[in-house]
């Protein structure tokens, strides 16, 4: 993996949306790593040597959702940076409960220009 490749953190319990996910983003020269769940994620995150410029996170999880996954990841100084882009199908109130910026949440079904779009604006800089 390059330097200056981009990295992206994939989260979600749909191994099709992942596998869809990743095909895309590194079609456009985009790094991945997904992970099933919350807890996974931020076990990635903590044993990992490179942390992701964006986190792709689906809400609605088994094992660790992704609302939990956020109030965590603020929680770790060492993480709380990464910004997170919100995949839901979710209405708003539970959107609300996951406190996410409203321009990181995309609707599920999404397009893949809107994850592109979001992807490219929310990459944190180096």
């Amino acid at each position: 993996m390059s330097t200056n490749e981009k990295h992206v953190l994939i989260v979600d319990d749909s191994q099709d949306i992942r596998n869809l996910l990743k095909i895309i983003l590194e079609s456009k020269g985009y790094s991945t790593h997904c992970s099933s769940n919350g807890e996974e994620a931020l076990s990635s995150l903590n044993l990992g040597s490179r942390l992701p410029d964006v986190i792709l996170l689906d809400l609605r999880m088994p094992v660790m959702s992704g609302y939990d996954f956020i109030m965590q990841q603020r929680k770790n100084l060492a993480l709380k940076d990464i910004p997170i882009i919100v995949m839901s199908g979710d209405d708003d109130t539970s959107l609300t409960r996951a406190q996410a910026d409203p321009e990181n949440i995309l609707r599920k079904p999404i397009s893949m220009s809107s994850i592109l779009e979001a992807v490219k604006k929310n990459t944190r800089l180096h």
